[in-house]
């Protein structure tokens, strides 16, 4: 009697673990499938404000190449050619982002791809510079590309380089072209931890304009390099189209093949 009981017992036990871990499977391939589901939607939106963009590029006067102001103030890091470095990776590809702090397309593509270009920074798979244009300032007013640009060179100074343009990008408007404000700008340094004398200072270089020539100059830059919309992804001079990097995958095996390899795969060899 007792030896029946502990069979049904331990057969109910049995089916009771069957049932959680077909649940956990089921809640598991609900979990992918919206992970999925929202990864193709930002790719989605990165393709349709792309398209825009590129519209909205073509019918902007470019600016005139004799405006640059080589002597202007540039943040740290910046080698004169108006991008900003995340890592140094001698020998690898150098992959060149130019985003617009106001285009929605960059909006969607940072959120999508964020995580996956400081992966591709931290493991030195490629060398990563961002390069910062304002030229949707040319159909709104405000400066608003600008200034965020500007205010992003000081938080570089501060050394909260991806944080603060993941900050600002995350608090981009829903409306395009309403921007930000001063102290919105200067808030978001706080947010990301620019504190004490260095908040001091970063509240004073937004304050005093400091970088929005740099800012201005990486739009001239982004006229003389062709570059036909935001966000626009350069590979070793090479400018990417879309199926390059459809997903976060497709876009680490496009550097992959380009002779990229992570600093640990180097290392294994």
């Amino acid at each position: 009697m007792g030896s029946s009981s502990s069979s049904k017992a331990k057969q109910r036990a049995a089916e009771a673990r069957a049932k959680e871990e077909s649940a956990a499977k089921r809640r598991q391939r609900t979990i992918n499938l919206i992970i999925g589901g929202v990864v193709a939607l930002a790719v989605l939106a990165i393709i349709f404000f792309a398209v825009q963009t590129a519209e909205d590029n073509k019918a902007i006067d470019k600016p005139n190449p004799d405006a640059v102001q080589p002597t202007g103030a540039i943040p740290a890091g910046d080698p004169n050619e108006f991008g900003i470095p995340y890592n140094k990776a001698a020998g690898k590809p150098v992959l060149a982002i130019w985003e617009d702090f106001q285009c929605p397309a960059c909006g969607a593509f940072e959120a999508a791809f964020g995580s996956t270009v400081k992966a591709i920074a931290d493991q030195g798979l490629a060398e990563v510079i961002v390069r910062s244009t304002s030229f949707l300032d040319a159909n709104f007013p405000g400066q608003n590309s600008q200034r965020a640009a500007a205010a992003w060179g000081c938080a570089v100074d501060a050394g909260k380089t991806q944080e603060y343009l993941s900050i600002v990008y995350a608090n981009q408007p829903e409306e395009e072209g309403v921007g930000w404000t001063d102290e919105q700008l200067k808030a978001f340094g706080e947010q990301v931890g620019i504190k004490g004398e260095d908040k001091a200072t970063f509240d004073q270089c937004i304050a005093d304009k400091t970088y929005m020539p740099w800012a201005a100059n990486g739009t001239i830059a982004m006229a003389e390099n062709q570059i036909g919309g935001t966000p626009g992804l350069v590979l070793n001079g090479e400018q990417l189209e879309q199926e390059a990097y459809a997903s976060p995958d497709a876009l680490i095996a496009t550097i992959e093949a380009a002779g990229g390899s992570s600093d640990a795969d180097k290392s294994d060899k």
